[in-house]
């Protein structure tokens, strides 16, 4: 990726392919090569259809770098262009690297700046079409894109730009900073006859901003600025501080920041940067609402936010060990100059007070660190995907999977940068996210089912150690032994045990001890991986094990892909189970003494008819 962008390349020749990874091994991002021409490469995402793997990049927002005629790429992408605010960008490039064109998102989306980019690392020449771009003059989409600023409202920017252009007299100002960059613009009272349009930078919401910074004095005889056409430029230039209690959910965090937006006349899309306690690194909540939101997430030692002299409460202090986390924070990472726009506000278990900084924030800005989201998928339909990881995925730069669950998780959501390696490959895909992380990304490291179950969790941690500067949050998934139970019925009412039969991490003698053991409990027992092609006589030697201690008519199920759509469920006894039928995607619950087979499910009697239906079960 460029500058945080995802790039996708796109060629239909061998020559083509061969400068798509070419330009691909300088920027970053996935080449998008025919399926004949990939060539296996890890960093290809093979296509059968030019019409249709362009548009589904189009659509998700990724700029396209296109190693073929334009006209193919109009007619592909014609039925899909939207508006210029919200086109990404798409550059075109010969396939001898002579000429790159900026076709789509020249400004908006940045194409004329990356096409720059391009022609220079190839020595070749950029096209640059728009009209500010040939008058030496800067658009104002382009001074959108370089203060990573939101546009309000794309037709009076339209207004705006055609003034320009025109040559007439436009200003610019910031309703919080008179030393913002001209951009070659009229500062405001820089032109005693009066503006015929104005660019006015600021965090208010729309109607809550002053008058021009420069002022226009009654009585002039110059136009007011309420008078003339005004494009404004929502400005990432407000940090929330946020405190809130442990296990705080994302969005509450984020309704917090938007209530108190809105009583105090910030526009939320100027919130740029999310400030706490250090106490506060490993919220999972705080850190997937930065994420949502697009800002930089930041903490500070208690001996930095007690510097500030903000009022505060001596409970907090003995619980974190500053009296105020959320005013010293804000103000804190507003930097020198900043302002406080709101005081501590209290939503719920979520606090937040806001600070004006006289600069702004990039997009995703991260203060140097990345962070991990290490995710369990469920079954990776969708359907058993919880809430939790899938704000986690869709905030994530960068996703980073097992090939067979990236291709799943494609699937809903085709926007993303994938990254995806074989089976086998667990410690060089905990390796290629803290890359990621380390170079300021949000990365999903992705497992089936829960990934501190078998899966991706443990290995990042061990790996990330201590020191590293990389937050990692686990987000728990449904299991597949949760999955299988549900299917079967209700088998796990008691005390249950899961174990793995493959012994690829552990050694098959250790694994029959603990088998051995579960075995004489008396607890129910889920079995995960009970067999591979190669390795049929272990699961035999299991059930041997089995049968010395319970009864051949112990009910059994077995659920194979659980969750997903090739799903098959079956119910049985001990002694009658079909090992041929078992395989890797297989799960086997086998019953206790309590277990009954009823009506084709499971059924594991907990007691409670022996205390009497009116007893409350325990809690989960």
């Amino acid at each position: 990726m460029s500058g945080g962008r995802r790039i996708s390349y796109f060629s239909l020749t061998a020559g083509g392919a061969l400068l798509a990874l070419k330009l691909r091994e300088r920027f970053g991002g996935v080449a998008h090569l025919p399926r004949c021409q990939s060539l296996g490469c890890r960093h290809c995402d093979p296509f059968d259809s030019i019409s249709e793997a362009l548009p589904r990049s189009f659509d998700a927002g990724e700029t396209a770098v296109c190693v073929m005629a334009a006209g193919v790429v109009f007619r592909v992408l014609a039925p899909h262009l939207k508006s210029k605010q919200e086109d990404p960008a798409v550059i075109i490039v010969d396939e001898a690297g002579r000429h790159v064109v900026p076709l789509l998102g020249g400004h908006a989306a940045g194409a004329n700046g990356l096409a720059r980019e391009i022609a220079g690392f190839l020595g070749a020449e950029a096209a640059l079409t728009t009209a500010s771009d040939v008058q030496g003059k800067v658009a104002p989409d382009e001074v959108a894109r370089r203060l990573g600023a939101v546009v309000d409202n794309p037709v009076e920017l339209r207004k705006v730009t055609a003034l320009l252009v025109d040559s007439r007299p436009v200003c610019i100002e910031s309703a919080q900073n008179p030393e913002i960059p001209g951009y070659g613009w009229l500062a405001p009272g820089g032109d005693p006859g009066g503006y015929a349009a104005r660019l006015l930078i600021t965090h208010a919401a729309d109607g809550e901003e002053s008058q021009a910074a420069g002022g226009v004095k009654a009585g002039s005889g110059r136009k007011r600025p309420a008078q003339i056409p005004t494009a404004r430029l929502i400005c990432r230039s407000v940090a929330a501080g946020v405190g809130c209690r442990r296990g705080t959910a994302a969005n509450r965090i984020i309704d917090a920041i938007s209530a108190v937006c809105e009583e105090n006349g910030v526009d939320r899309r100027a919130i740029g940067m999310l400030a706490s306690i250090k106490a506060k690194q490993d919220e999972a909540g705080l850190a997937a609402a930065a994420a949502q939101l697009d800002a930089g997430l930041v903490f500070y030692s208690p001996a930095e936010l007690k510097a500030m002299n903000r009022p505060g409460s001596a409970f907090v202090e003995e619980k974190v060990g500053a009296a105020a986390v959320c005013e010293p924070a804000a103000l804190i990472a507003a930097g020198s100059g900043g302002t406080l726009l709101a005081a501590k506000t209290k939503a719920g278990p979520v606090t937040v007070a806001l600070a004006a900084s006289l600069g702004q924030f990039p997009p995703g800005e991260k203060a140097g660190r990345g962070q991990i989201f290490v995710v369990g998928t469920g079954a990776g339909t969708g359907a058993t995907l919880t809430e939790e990881a899938r704000r986690a995925i869709q905030a994530a730069d960068v996703v980073v999977g097992y090939h067979t669950y990236v291709d799943q998780l494609r699937r809903i959501f085709p926007g993303k940068e994938y990254i995806s390696g074989p089976m086998g490959a667990e410690l060089d895909r905990c390796r290629r996210a803290l890359e990621q992380a380390l170079e300021g990304l949000t990365v999903a490291l992705v497992s089936s089912g829960d990934a501190g179950v078998y899966g991706m969790a443990g290995p990042l941690l061990e790996m990330a150690g201590s020191e590293d500067p990389v937050s990692v949050f686990v987000i728990p998934g449904v299991t597949a032994a949760q999955i299988a139970a549900a299917r079967l019925g209700a088998p796990l009412m008691n005390d249950y045990i899961t174990l793995s039969l493959s012994d690829l991490l552990t050694p098959w003698r250790e694994v029959i001890r603990r088998v051995r053991l579960a075995a004489a409990s008396d607890m129910v027992i889920c079995l995960y991986n009970p067999a591979s092609k190669k390795r049929r006589a272990l699961l035999a030697e299991v059930c041997a094990i089995f049968l010395k201690v319970r009864p051949p008519g112990t009910p059994v199920g077995w659920v194979r892909d659980a969750g997903g759509p090739g799903e098959s469920v079956h119910t049985g006894v001990l002694g009658d189970l079909p090992r041929a039928a078992i395989d890797m995607r297989t799960i086997i619950i086998v019953g206790n003494s309590q277990t009954e087979l009823r009506r084709g499910m499971l059924i594991t009697k907990r007691g409670y008819e022996k205390k009497g239906v009116d007893q409350e079960p325990a809690p989960d």
